[in-house]
């Protein structure tokens, strides 16, 4: 007998940054599977489109709205967008990431802005990386230090919103395989299981349990804390 769906977040609203595919769009199908009406957002539209297109055929509830995380004003259409349609919002997954390979000496101001832009603007942050924790190689350096911003302001969103009862936590992976990760060849990913203590590389299936416990009552004592999801590879 398959296991009973549970449905923690029966009535919620959520919001998904980034929810046109990889761990976004998985976070987005389970919050749906268990009763959350999911607002998906990407500017991607086919991608979010094929998503809410999955969710109402599984009997669920979806909006999906294009919109630019870098842009106050799309940001902040996408929230009155939100508001007239369910009326409320309980769940932020901000899951919108930009990882551009580079070294300091190929990386253009511009890119650095654009980076920066996408993983540290926002209400409340929450998917951040290893490498904002423990800094990263040449080759990624901007997008390191994009993570690294997302942990420290994390904990000061915490601090500010838990009084009004809000929790602000993050995760930080570590090689999971979607599609910001495409330049890695096979070579690379054999060698990268190898160093992580459980012998594997993480899934998309991975990142959303653990989002899922992080948006769900079960953690209303946690904040301001950035969890290692990376199979023993990182340990504070």
């Amino acid at each position: 007998m398959a296991p009973r769906i549970q449905k923690r977040f029966e009535n919620k609203v959520a919001i998904v940054t980034g929810a046109g595919q990889g761990m976004g769009k998985q976070v987005s199908l389970d919050l749906a599977a268990e009763g959350a009406r999911v607002v998906v957002i990407d500017i991607i539209p086919e991608l979010i489109e094929e998503v809410c297109k999955v969710i109402e055929q599984n009997g669920g509830k979806c909006m999906s709205v294009i919109c630019d995380v870098t842009s106050r004003e799309q940001v902040d259409g996408m929230i009155q967008k939100t508001m007239d349609v369910f009326g409320r919002v309980d769940i932020l997954i901000n899951n919108a990431g930009l990882l551009i390979p580079g070294t300091i000496e190929e990386t253009s101001d511009e890119l650095i802005d654009k980076t920066l832009d996408i993983n540290v603007k926002g209400v409340i942050v929450n998917v951040s990386s290893i490498t904002g924790k423990r800094g990263d190689n040449s080759t990624i350096f901007v997008y390191g230090a994009s993570k690294g911003a997302v942990i420290s302001l994390t904990k000061s969103v915490a601090r500010q919103l838990g009084p009004f009862g809000i929790t602000v936590n993050a995760i930080a992976p570590h090689a999971v395989m979607t599609s910001l990760m495409s330049y890695w060849d096979e070579g690379k990913k054999r060698k990268a299981a190898e160093q992580i203590p459980v012998k594997r590389l993480g899934t998309v299936q991975d990142m959303s349990y653990l989002m899922m416990f992080l948006a769900s009552d079960e953690s209303s004592y946690i904040t301001g804390e950035t969890i290692n999801i990376n199979g023993g590879y990182y340990m504070d």
